[in-house]
């Protein structure tokens, strides 16, 4: 029995509309291809969200066989926010997506989660949302894999001035809020976004408003996350309508400058077409840990911090590496389980292979 864990199960009609917001970016204009829309500068946008990927993280090639064999695959998912030339991550989902399980699991990592940051001379805290601006997104990946003690197959990034971009290039999305607030918009003018509590429309500046606020949320980052989440399937199921396939430049215009990816045109495409079975069951986990201010000597000052439960987050790795068919790690030392995700990590279809027959 898992104690301290809120998980619940969503049903809905597509696949889709549910993973992410960059994940349902990059399907539904797969899907678009599919449908005959624009299929050139759909395949070009594709090839271009590519384009930066860092030298290290190009190379997916192993994944191919994972993926014509529909074996479980998981997605890191980063929604940046860049501040003074730095690029935080103020949102960090990981994806676990299992077709013969017929089931996905999305995790939400809370931004202020404390951590010591690796590669350190001093075992100096930070919160996880600074990985991305000391090491950049294969730090981020790194880090991941031996926190949550699951390789990564690939990720996906998009800075959040194109969800303002987006959002209004499908003319708004649709959100039902569960409390009224006022924010200050993308350039820190106080106030200027009012949310009421009910279904409103959005456009793109106050979707940004509505996705990012904390502080007035008594759920703090879960109630954020929730939000979060809300503006995903609103986004993603826009995109897919037809009006927006129909007027598909403005928004392949939004997106190209602000999505990054290590997945191909061809894997997005079939993933697209054939991981529609992990569609049946859809569990969305939080961690549960505690809410509290901690003094972290690199900033003179006490930080407000997330911790999480040790057992909530041991229950998590379990049930992760459960999804994706790999070896139970439970019983290994630390160094032994690092040994062995950086084995997956090179090859994520070593362990998934022998239980397909292979």
């Amino acid at each position: 029995m898992r104690s301290d864990k809120h998980n619940k199960t969503i049903k809905r009609n597509t696949w889709i509309k549910r993973i992410a917001l960059i994940i349902g970016v990059l399907l539904a204009f797969a899907t678009g291809i599919y449908a005959g829309y624009s299929g050139w500068q759909v395949a070009q946008l594709l090839s271009d969200v590519s384009e930066d990927t860092p030298d290290e993280l190009r190379d997916t090639s192993e994944s191919d066989e994972t993926i014509r064999e529909m074996l479980p695959i998981s997605i890191l998912i980063l929604g940046l926010d860049e501040e003074n030339g730095t690029s935080r991550s103020d949102s960090m989902l990981v994806a676990t997506v299992n077709p013969r399980k017929e089931s996905t699991k999305i995790v939400s990592i809370p931004r202020d989660t404390l951590i010591t940051l690796p590669n350190s001379n001093e075992e100096r805290l930070e919160k996880i949302n600074a990985l991305h601006a000391f090491y950049g997104v294969s730090g981020v990946i790194d880090y991941v894999e031996d926190y949550l003690t699951i390789p990564i197959s690939f990720y996906a990034t998009l800075n959040f001035d194109g969800l303002v971009d987006m959002v209004d290039a499908v003319g708004g999305i649709t959100v039902d809020s569960p409390l009224s607030f006022t924010v200050q918009d993308s350039e820190e003018n106080m106030d200027a976004i009012q949310i009421e509590e009910g279904i409103q429309t959005l456009d793109g500046e106050e979707a940004l408003g509505y996705a990012r606020m904390r502080k007035q949320d008594p759920r703090g980052d879960f109630g954020r996350q929730e939000r979060q989440r809300e503006v995903i399937e609103a986004l993603t199921e826009e995109l897919l309508s037809f009006g927006s396939i129909a007027n598909l430049t403005p928004i392949i215009n939004a997106i190209r400058p602000n999505l990054q990816t290590n997945m191909t045109p061809q894997q997005m495409f079939s993933v697209a077409a054939n991981y529609q079975p992990a569609a049946n069951t859809i569990d969305s986990i939080e961690i549960s840990g505690v809410d509290e201010f901690v003094f972290v000597p690199e900033y003179g000052q006490d930080l407000y911090v997330f911790r999480p439960h040790e057992q909530s987050l041991l229950d998590l790795q379990k049930e992760l590496r459960e999804h994706m068919e790999l070896e139970d790690v439970s019983d290994y030392d630390e160094d032994e389980v690092l040994d062995i995700i950086e084995e997956e990590a090179d090859d994520i279809d070593d362990d998934t292979e022998l239980d397909s027959g292979n």
